[in-house]
């Protein structure tokens, strides 16, 4: 690898100075430069960063000299050998065997594991979100790089456990009017970082489940800012793109998974119009202050940046969405060869499939507990009678995992993050910045402010019936809602015998009875609201456990101030 310091890739919003600094031969790790989003020790070592920065340049010198601060990522790196006579690079006529790496970044802003960690948080951070690169060097100092990511969907949803396979239900808990802010969020950070987004959604067009998830991810990506911003001279200029492509729909005729490369017509000239980052060497003989010219030094100079990048997805972004990740960089490769008039051979194409099975197998293992299925084709280029009977003792195995371990395994990466009620990271004292901070506790009132939430709450039961849903609820929410001193920024509403409680309802709840009433109390309080010229509630979420549900409804205008809303519902 050229570089001493693997960080995140370079792209279209990134200034010359930085691609130069971070490509050099000569960068050298710099502790303030760390990516917190993918820091999975932050919470051990930032009570050490925060003294560090109120240290002189001196002092900063002697601590990071210790070695006591280690930074820690997690996810999956390789480097392959690739021969000379193996390397297509064969203009180049060097007789050393170039490098090709594959590094993956699993962030650790949502972790955990499989039915522990899934959808968005309020931050706009997904689960299992992971950043990968490939990197192909020659040592003649040409070096390609590729990005691209995979994360879960970006909305607000839980999946259940359970013994079946196919069975584990899949919920949306959030209003599409409450999830948007944090799904601008997240695709906002992306485009930040990347530039131009293009999702690749992989989930089925037709299974329960995976069908909502995709209706409601389109009706995200039609409302975002991204996909509606506007370029120079009020032209159009989305900077949010999807495309669909159903991946078990595709592969289930007689081609199997080949059929997989039928991706590549959908995002063909996407892929053109991204490219990707190239660098090379260069050589620069420094001047002393003497005016004598120096020993000529190297470094990178970038001459390409990719422009763009791919967000794939599927329903556990593990095993669909390493085969197609695998065929989108080899895509890249391709453009980056084209442009030099050159070809790969059949080794270097195995190779390449090689690093990208061994990087779907350990990102499944981290989430899923288990190598990822499908990673017998990805290695070999065909699906053996070994790979089918390889991907079913998985499947049985993630069953066990995720059902009876997979909730150890989530505590120890709470633990690890800070993440556990009552947890406290490590203090160390420091007089001076505690006397400061002491003061300012006590001038808080100069620079902050505080402002009470009202909440209001009523209960009805409902005896099971189903009729009083399309009558005027006024006469018992207006009357209440009116006596508040203020509008209430929150309306939480609660309903007992919301259906019968038949052994049929217990054992499997219809949640259409809790929608309608849902409609019914929405319509009434906005009615209210805008009688009174008040903002409008939308439904952030609710909940219903057989016969009781809980419906909470809240001011468009506090969304924003809103995060961490969580809820569970156990039957016994």
């Amino acid at each position: 690898m050229p570089r001493t310091q693997k960080g995140k890739l370079p792209n279209a919003a990134c200034k010359q100075e930085s691609h130069t600094s971070r490509l050099s031969e000569g960068s050298a790790f710099d502790i303030d430069s760390l990516d917190k989003d993918f820091l999975w020790n932050a919470y051990m070592i930032d009570p050490l960063i925060e003294f560090r920065s109120k240290l002189s340049n001196e002092d900063k010198a002697l601590l990071d000299g210790s070695r006591m601060l280690t930074s820690a990522i997690r996810g999956f790196v390789v480097t392959t050998t690739i021969s000379a006579a193996s390397s297509p690079l064969k203009s180049l006529n060097s007789k050393h065997p170039s490098n090709l790496t594959v590094i993956s970044r699993l962030s650790c802003r949502r972790a955990g594991t499989r039915f522990n960690s899934r959808g968005i948080d309020d931050d706009g951070f997904v689960a299992n979100f992971v950043e990968s690169e490939t990197v192909l060097w020659h040592p003649s100092g040409l070096c390609f790089s590729y990005a691209q990511v995979r994360g879960s969907i970006p909305i607000f949803w839980e999946q259940t456990t359970g013994l079946l396979p196919h069975q584990q239900k899949i919920q949306i808990i959030r209003s599409p009017e409450a999830t948007q802010p944090a799904f601008d969020r997240h695709f906002e950070h992306l485009e930040l970082s990347y530039g131009t987004v293009h999702v690749l959604n992989l989930m089925s067009a037709h299974k329960p489940g995976e069908v909502e998830l995709t209706a409601r991810y389109e009706y995200h990506i039609q409302r975002s800012p991204l996909n509606q911003a506007l370029g120079m001279n009020n032209t159009s200029e989305h900077r949010l793109l999807q495309s669909q492509f159903d991946f078990h729909a595709e592969t289930k005729g007689p081609g199997g998974y080949e059929a997989a490369s039928m991706v590549r017509r959908l995002i063909q000239d996407r892929a053109d119009s991204f490219a990707y980052l190239l660098s090379d060497a260069t050589e620069r003989r420094p001047t002393s202050a003497h005016g004598l010219q120096e020993p000529s030094q190297q470094e990178s100079t970038v001459i390409l940046e990719q422009e763009g990048v791919f967000r794939t997805n599927c329903l556990d972004c593990l095993d669909r969405t390493n085969l197609i990740q695998t065929i989108i960089s080899q895509m890249a490769i391709e453009l980056f060869l084209d442009h030099r008039s050159e070809h790969a051979t059949a080794d270097f194409w195995m190779r390449h499939s090689t690093v990208w099975a061994d990087n779907g197998d350990a990102l499944s293992k981290i989430y899923a507990g288990t190598g990822a299925l499908k990673s017998s084709f990805t290695r070999h280029g065909k699906m053996s009678l070994a790979g089918a009977i390889a991907d079913a003792r998985k499947s049985a195995t993630r069953l066990y995992i995720n059902n009876f371990a997979d909730q150890g395994r989530q505590n120890t990466v709470d633990i690890l993050l800070g993440h556990l009620v009552g947890q406290h990271p490590v203090y160390l004292y420091d007089p001076i910045n505690d006397y400061v901070n002491s003061e300012l506790r006590e001038r808080k009132h100069e620079f902050s402010t505080t402002e009470a939430i009202h909440i209001w709450a009523g209960t009805f039961n409902l005896n099971g019936k189903e009729s009083g849903a399309r009558e005027d609820l006024s006469p018992w929410l207006h009357p209440q809602l009116t006596k508040q001193k203020k509008p209430p920024e929150i309306v939480a509403v609660g309903f007992q015998e919301i259906v019968e409680l038949s052994p049929q309802q217990i054992m499997s709840t219809d949640p259409v009875r809790r929608q309608l009433w849902e409609e019914a109390v929405r319509r009434t309080i906005n009615k209210w609201a805008k009688d009174s010229a008040q903002d409008d509630y939308v439904l952030l979420r609710s909940g219903q456990l057989v016969g009781a549900a809980l419906i909470v409804f809240v001011k468009s205008s506090v969304l924003k101030m809103i995060k961490n809303v969580e809820g569970s519902v156990k039957k016994v």
